[in-house]
């Protein structure tokens, strides 16, 4: 039996899908220099998981979710290093695992957002919205950020409950 031979379209797309690829494999080279941080493949890997993911991550997570084996010394040590430089926001939940997102804006912007933690999974989703207002301090203070944490349950949770009450 002949192979078929792929038709001028079915090339097209697999040479855009390829270029858009190294598109975005440049991008994260480049925004990993311009942080200072060395390009690895550990923190290309750690950055498209980051980047892909829908929810924040935890150290676990992220072990589970990467393509290859990181050692957890080493992730460790690429999450913090991507917190130093602002590339990544570090939430501490009510179960006091750490999860890591990436941030959107600039560096030092983790502050001006809320965080929603589900009681029933214990994900936890950037708000887009800002918080409220700073809080007034007493003269002599100064404030580094304001955190802002809602909790309840995810919509996955919560229709999970609701299908199993009905």
């Amino acid at each position: 039996m002949m192979k078929s031979k792929p038709n001028a379209s079915e090339t097209r797309k697999k040479a855009f899908a390829a270029a858009a690829e190294a598109a975005v494999l440049q991008s994260r080279r480049e925004r990993l220099s311009a942080l200072g941080l060395r390009v690895t493949p550990n923190r290309l890997a750690v950055l498209e998981t980051i980047e892909t993911a829908q929810t924040a991550l935890s150290h676990a997570d992220l072990e589970a979710a990467l393509p290859g084996a990181i050692d957890s010394v080493t992730l460790y040590r690429t999450l913090e290093s991507f917190v130093e430089v602002g590339l990544l926001s570090k939430a501490v939940g009510a179960d006091r695992v750490s999860r890591f997102a990436l941030l959107q804006g600039a560096a030092g912007s983790h502050h001006e957002h809320a965080h929603f933690h589900c009681d029933s999974c214990g994900r936890v989703y950037c708000l887009p919205s800002k918080p409220p207002r700073q809080p007034q301090v007493p003269e002599g203070f100064a404030v580094a950020a304001v955190d802002l944490s809602v909790y309840g349950y995810c919509a996955d949770c919560a229709q999970a409950a609701k299908a199993g009450t009905a």
